[in-house]
């Protein structure tokens, strides 16, 4: 079972890791709101080597911190900045995660590295006392939990195709989780854990992502599609490019008559698929840019405190 509440037991176990641990004053009341349930970790960098834990904290004027649970400097030091909710994941999608809802399952671990480059090779930049912190907080966080490496997950996995995210940069997710395995002394499947996407209808449907909040020609089809195919329903439908409620509650009832889909009004790759959503353009969120935010749910960082937009 996964763990349910908030973990005030941060700090205890990642000094049980041996690791350099700071407290954050306030931390065990940061953050926004409480985990529905916590089932792994997600790993970002946070696009500058000098970011620090506060600006991470504070966040920056469109986007309140807490924008992630731990911080990990250059040498080393992990500094545990909420135990609530924090803005990190944004929108995505992953095997053991509901759809958009990263933030409220996941521990968010933000690395004060610039990344280097989406194809740089496995730790180039990053100081071995700060990628020793990262496994070893990685470690920490999934023994608590009683789940393996493969329950350790970057953005650039999850938010990849919805958000254009390459983070954490030059780190080799596989590499980074038989490293974590062989701390716990555990052995993992490489093939479950590689995965970066579920095994849902792929190819023309694999970058659609439509929720509320999202607009233009792919909302326009997505209405355009539920009206005149599923008119008992749909057929007031006005095809406006708006992803509103009206959109949401006609996505749901299809979900609803449909076997097998969730039903979350989100417009993903099964639904596109069952729909047979006709492709028009970028399908992504946001009328090409899915930085685009609607609501919390999907709330993005890629221009941090730190300033950086690269990523």
């Amino acid at each position: 079972m996964p763990w349910r509440g908030d973990p005030v037991w941060l700090a205890d176990v990642l000094r049980a890791e041996g690791l350099d641990v700071v407290e954050m004053a306030g931390w065990r009341d940061r953050g926004h709101g409480d985990f529905r349930d916590i089932r792994g970790v997600m790993v970002h960098h946070t696009g500058s080597d000098s970011a620090t834990a506060d600006s991470i904290a504070v966040g920056r004027p469109d986007l309140p911190g807490p924008l992630a649970q731990l911080h990990i400097a250059r040498d080393g030091t992990v500094t545990v900045v909420a135990a609530g909710v924090a803005w990190h994941a944004g929108i995505g999608m992953y095997p053991w995660l509901p759809v958009n809802m990263g933030n409220w399952h996941t521990i968010g671990i933000e690395c004060a590295n610039t990344g280097t480059s989406p194809t740089a090779p496995h730790r180039r930049h990053w100081p071995d006392a700060q990628y020793v912190a990262l496994v070893g907080s990685c470690a920490a966080v999934c023994r608590r939990l009683g789940v393996g490496a493969e329950r350790t997950i970057g953005h650039k996995e999850y938010a990849g195709r919805a958000q254009g995210k390459w983070d954490p940069g030059a780190i080799d997710m596989a590499l980074l989780r038989a490293d974590i395995a062989a701390r716990l002394g555990a052995q993992i499947s490489l093939g479950r854990a590689d995965t970066p996407r579920p095994p849902v209808p792929v190819g023309e449907y694999a970058d659609v992502l439509l929720y509320r909040g999202s607009r233009g020609a792919q909302v326009a089809e997505l209405q355009r599609r539920l009206r005149n195919a599923y008119a008992a329903y749909a057929g007031e439908l006005e095809i406006d490019g708006e992803f509103g409620p009206q959109t949401e509650d006609a996505v749901r009832e299809f979900q609803r008559r449909t076997a097998g889909l969730a039903v979350d009004g989100v417009v993903g790759p099964e639904t596109a698929a069952a729909l047979r959503l006709r492709l028009v353009g970028n399908a992504a969120a946001a009328d090409g840019d899915a930085s685009t935010r609607s609501d919390q749910s999907g709330r993005d960082i890629s221009n941090r405190a730190s300033g950086n937009t690269s990523k």
